[in-house]
C-alpha cells in the first residue's frame, strides 16, 4: 500500500504516513515512527496528537517509556461513517442554499444503465413522497429486462422504505398491461392510455421540482434531469390532464 493511499479519506499526507507506519510496527516510539515514516521528529509530535484526537492512535505508557499504537483500520471506517452521517444531516440545508442562490434550471446528463438507475434512486427522496410518470414500458424494455428487475426490486424497496408512492401512465398494450398487473406489490398505481396515440418511446419522471427524461433503447441509454419549478409544474399539469382522461 502506498503511504498516500489514505489521503483521500480525510487524512493529510503526514497523518497517512504515520498511521500506516504504526499499523505496520504495532507500537513504536516517536523516534521509531520518524525512521519508518520519514517525518521529522519535531513535526511528528503534532501529527501523532492529531491522530490521537481522531481516535486512530492511542498512547501506551509504561514507566518512563511512551509508545504509540495504531487502532484497527475499522476505527478509520467508523470515523468516515460518522462524518458521512453528519454530512447527510447537513445536506438538506445545503440544497436549500442552492435553491435560494439561483433560479436557473439545473440540467444533468446521466449516461448508461448505471446513470439511469441513479436518477430513479434519486427520485426515492421525493419530499412530496409522490412520483408521477409517463412510462414507455415497451420501449424501455425493448433492449434488456434489467430495468424491469430494477423496478420490481431495488427501486420498489427504496420507495417503500421512504413511503414514496408512484402514479404512472402507461400505454394500453401487452407490456403496459403486464406492468400494471404488478402495481399492488410494487407500491404504485398505473392507468392505461391509448397505445396507438401514446406509445411513449421514453419515460418522463416527475417529482418535486425535478423532471427526468429517461431513454433506454437499442441506440441509447441515458437520462436527462432538469431541476426547475416552472418546468416541473407545467409537465405535472399535462400529466394530470392525461391522468384524469385515462382508463382507471
Amino acid at each position: 500500500m502506498k503511504q498516500t493511499d489514505l489521503s483521500p479519506f480525510g487524512l493529510d499526507a503526514n497523518q497517512s504516513k504515520t498511521y500506516l507506519a504504526l499499523l505496520q510496527m504495532g507500537s513504536a516510539s516517536i523516534l521509531e515512527i520518524s525512521k519508518n515514516s520519514g517525518i521529522n521528529r519535531s513535526m511528528l509530535y503534532e501529527v501523532v496528537d492529531s491522530l490521537i484526537e481522531l481516535g486512530l492512535v492511542y498512547k501506551s505508557v509504561r514507566g518512563k517509556k511512551v509508545r504509540f499504537v495504531a487502532r484497527e483500520p475499522e476505527a478509520l471506517q467508523a470515523l468516515l461513517t460518522q462524518k458521512l452521517k453528519k454530512f447527510e444531516k447537513l445536506l438538506p440545508d445545503l440544497k436549500t442554499l442552492v435553491a435560494q442562490g439561483s433560479t436557473k434550471p439545473s440540467v444533468t446528463l446521466h449516461e448508461g444503465l448505471a446513470g439511469i438507475k441513479q436518477v430513479y434512486l434519486g427520485a426515492t427522496h421525493s419530499k412530496e413522497q409522490k412520483l408521477y410518470a409517463f412510462v414507455g414500458v415497451e420501449s424501455l424494455l425493448s433492449k434488456t429486462t434489467v430495468l424491469e428487475t430494477f423496478w420490481d426490486e431495488e427501486f420498489k424497496n427504496e420507495r417503500k422504505k421512504r413511503n414514496v408512492f408512484g402514479q404512472l401512465l402507461v400505454p394500453d398494450n401487452v407490456a403496459g398491461k403486464k406492468f400494471r398487473a404488478k402495481d399492488n406489490r410494487n407500491f404504485r398505481e398505473s392507468r392505461l392510455v391509448n397505445a396507438d396515440l401514446y406509445n411513449f418511446p421514453a419515460e418522463v419522471l416527475l417529482y418535486d421540482d425535478t423532471v427526468a427524461f429517461i431513454s433506454c433503447t437499442q441506440h441509447e441509454e441515458y437520462a436527462v434531469e432538469i431541476k426547475n419549478s416552472a418546468i416541473a409544474t407545467t409537465l405535472k399539469m399535462v400529466w394530470r390532464f392525461m391522468w384524469e382522461a385515462s382508463k382507471v
